[in-house]
């Protein structure tokens, strides 16, 4: 299939760190050219071309000048400017309007998939209906989820005690009956009678992450709905060491420089001199979005994620990105406004953390893609899944809503072929370290210091790790028949639909803050005319 591949590591890792074989993968060749020696007759021509450069030079900071609005990354050379690159211009697509569109759409084929962007938000919007009520019923909305979980990885700085950090528990009287009633697994116990009962593994061979079950393991129950993931005020050492982990010892070496603005759960991160740096504000003339854009792209850097590696290390990579691009946007979405003390969408963050990077962006439309491929795959078992609760209001809800969502779902066509994964010599192997470095990752979710956060970063990593297993750990066939041979806890179903919702809604939320660039630029169109 003329993809690049490379044999994985002899031992998969089962910590953060990574197997120090999987560096030997290039991930990005550098050319040597050498300089030819310029012509006699070329001197003339050089002398015209660096005048003309510094005209245009005076030019833009003439333009600049004139233009107080706009916040500008880097200042200007007398170097003339650069060809505008394509992701840039991905970027400008996504927040201008175009002629004739009210609202213009990132277009093309998403990368890794069999889809474009214009059908991934096509089906956000047959879907949202259906599956925002779901997510609202008993079954959904109720979590049992081990929060106390010691971080194995490193000694953690103490937990984040803001209002907006703290998880609200729920109350025994509010879980389902039969959800509480935990029954003794004989099979735990040793041959003995009376002998110690055995440690319960923590994931089985198909498992992608730290599955905790329900019936037997610890933890607390917990409603989602009445725990939002938003802003909680949780940044520093902390926040950026749980994603500066994942992406260094967990992604085979693949991911790029991360900059500030990537980190943290929280607000902005702090600088240098302790004071607080104010988020990025887009500016107000169209015209200056390509240069604005530039400035802040991560192309700058010559750091963005090269192409050259084995397909299925490139889709961990984007998994992880898009997760936590995912997050930061739904941060974004419900901001804490200091100063009227409401919470409200925050569009200079949304372009600090995700706007000014496409392959941030272009991930979470991969990772939503993604998740509709596993719900097709289980469509059958899902559609006859028992989803009783005992209320009767919310058990007719779910056998109403259900059926309308997997149909949207399965209508939207073929959008990703898991079968191009794992498939050559290297195959198994890779598998085993994919599996293992996405369990590692649920588990460095334990050391979040924010309850919260810690919630919903185990929540989601656990509902893309159901669409892993899903893919990748059982056969087409396994979703039809009796489904004999499927092993799905009730809080991975839970898990998988909730994180869908939740990729919805940062789609959702991309397409309100493109609303709120157009309002912006709208404002001070008027204000000029004043």
């Amino acid at each position: 299939m003329g993809r690049k591949r490379a044999p994985a590591a002899n031992t998969p890792s089962s910590t953060a760190q990574p197997s120090p074989t999987v560096t030997a993968h290039p991930l990005a060749s550098e050319a040597k050219t050498k300089a030819m020696p310029p012509r006699e007759g070329s001197r003339w021509l050089r002398t015209c071309v660096r005048i003309v450069a510094l005209g245009a030079a005076i030019a833009a900071a003439y333009m600049a000048k004139e233009s107080t609005h706009v916040l500008c990354l880097t200042s200007l050379t007398s170097e003339p400017p650069k060809a505008q690159s394509q992701n840039v211009g991905f970027m400008a697509q996504v927040l201008q309007k175009s002629k004739g569109q009210n609202i213009c759409k990132p277009e093309g084929v998403i990368s890794d998939t069999c889809t474009d962007f214009n059908g991934a938000e096509t089906l956000r919007h047959r879907i949202w209906s259906p599956l925002d009520k779901m997510i609202r019923t008993k079954f959904f909305r109720t979590l049992k989820v081990d929060l106390y979980k010691p971080c194995e990885f490193w000694r953690t700085e103490g937990s984040c005690f803001q209002r907006d950090c703290i998880v609200k528990p729920l109350d025994d009287h509010n879980v389902p009956e039969p959800w509480q009633q935990q029954t003794v697994d004989h099979t735990n116990f040793g041959p003995f009678l009376g002998s110690f009962p055995r440690q319960r593994l923590e994931h089985s061979d198909k498992d992608f992450a730290i599955v905790n079950d329900e019936t037997y393991g610890d933890g607390i129950w917990v409603d989602l709905i009445e725990n939002p993931e938003r802003f909680t005020g949780y940044a520093g050492a902390g926040a950026n060491a749980v994603w500066m982990s994942i992406y260094q010892h967990n992604c085979f070496g693949v991911a790029p420089y991360l900059q500030d603005t990537a980190g943290g759960w929280g607000s902005q991160l702090v600088n240098v001199d302790g004071k607080s740096m104010p988020f990025v504000q887009p500016p107000r003339r169209r015209r200056e979005l390509l240069f604005f854009l530039e400035n802040m792209s991560e192309e700058e850097r010559g750091v963005t994620l090269p192409t050259d590696v084995p397909l299925e290390y490139r889709i961990f990579y984007r998994i992880v990105s898009g997760l936590h691009a995912s997050i930061s946007t739904h941060i974004c979405s419900d901001y804490l406004n200091s100063t009227t003390n409401e919470w409200e969408p925050n569009l200079g963050c949304f372009i600090s953390r995700i706007g000014a990077f496409p392959d941030r962006l272009q991930n979470i439309y991969f990772n939503f893609v993604l998740l509709s491929r596993a719900i097709q795959k289980m469509e059958p078992y899902l559609a006859n899944y028992d989803y009783s609760t005992g209320i009767s209001k919310d058990d007719r809800a779910v056998k109403r809503l259900m059926p309308k969502m997997l149909r949207a779902v399965k209508n939207s066509g073929f959008v990703f072929d898991e079968k191009e994964l794992f498939q050559d010599e290297f195959g198994p192997a890779m598998k085993t370290e994919f599996k293992d470095n996405f369990r590692n990752i649920s588990r460095i979710m334990d050391c979040t210091g924010c309850e919260k956060c810690r919630l919903w970063g185990k929540t989601q990593t656990l509902g893309i790790a159901t669409a892993l297993k899903a893919l990748f750990s059982y056969p087409d066939k396994s979703f039809r028949g009796s489904f004999t041979t499927l092993d799905f806890k009730r809080n991975e179903i839970v898990a998988l639909i909730t994180t869908y919702f939740q990729f919805s809604y940062s789609i959702k939320g991309i397409e309100m803050f493109r609303g709120m660039y157009q309002d912006f630029v709208t404002d001070w169109r008027a204000s000029q005319l004043d």
